[in-house]
């Protein structure tokens, strides 16, 4: 079930009030407006990377367009590519003049056999489309393979491990205590009554994304705090 696009369609036909639910596999719980992804404006912690981005742009995972709207309004040429059949249909109503139905972790998907991408962006966690520390790794591998010589990558995330939240660090332990690193986790989206498929999901540390571009031909050209509880990040692709 596609619930992500649908509640981006509800909030595009003028639906408010109806609050999209991810829930994560110990029962917490985030519930958000739709609306988020109908921002005109850049985040804060978005701003600053994005004057830095040159055109062609892969947005990976655009959800309703803003980011390509806001490139395209500074002459941006922006490609943007989503696995949700729901949020490719709003980005293209909403005037994105290219944006792709695919999976970014598909070696096998069309939608990106064309590109060769200046700037690819991977904003609001969404490098944790790899669902692990490996997965992600495969992403940035599989992003590297349609980017020129010394293009960047854009990044934001949510730094998890600053938290003093009992059931957040509870989750971590039990990560550690697996093996596993604190921000692999399991997650699904839940709207009007309908829930979804577990999938998995990755909020890297910055000291994971340090290791991340290993052999996979980035380099991380820096990396640091941005506004509120996110991180930012610039990676190079090695000439």
């Amino acid at each position: 079930m596609d619930l992500f696009g649908n509640a981006l369609r509800d909030r595009q036909a003028g639906h408010h009030g109806r609050l999209l639910t991810i829930r994560r596999d110990d029962d917490h719980v985030d519930a958000h407006d739709p609306g988020l992804y109908f921002s005109s404006e850049p985040f804060p912690h978005e701003a600053e990377l994005l004057r830095q981005a040159e055109g062609p742009v892969l947005d990976v995972g655009c959800g309703a367009g803003r980011t390509l709207l806001w490139l395209q309004g500074r002459g941006i040429a922006a490609t943007g590519i989503d696995l949700s059949p729901g949020a490719v249909a709003v980005a293209r109503a909403r005037g994105c003049a290219d944006v792709r139905l695919g999976d970014a972790m598909d070696p096998a998907s069309d939608a990106l056999k064309d590109g060769r991408f200046r700037t690819i962006t991977l904003l609001g966690n969404n490098l944790g489309i790899g669902g692990t520390f490996e997965g992600a790794a495969t992403l940035l591998r599989r992003l590297a393979g349609v980017t020129a010589p010394g293009g960047c990558l854009l990044v934001t995330g949510l730094d998890i491990a600053r938290t003093e939240v009992p059931h957040h660090l509870a989750y971590h332990r039990r990560n550690r205590d697996r093996g596993r690193p604190i921000g692999e986790i399991e997650m699904r989206f839940e709207y009007q009554g309908a829930v979804g498929e577990w999938v998995p999901w990755f909020h890297p540390e910055p000291v994971e994304l340090q290791r991340l571009p290993m052999a996979t031909g980035w380099v991380v050209e820096r990396i640091g705090p941005a506004a509120g509880p996110f991180w930012a990040a610039v990676l190079r692709l090695e000439r």
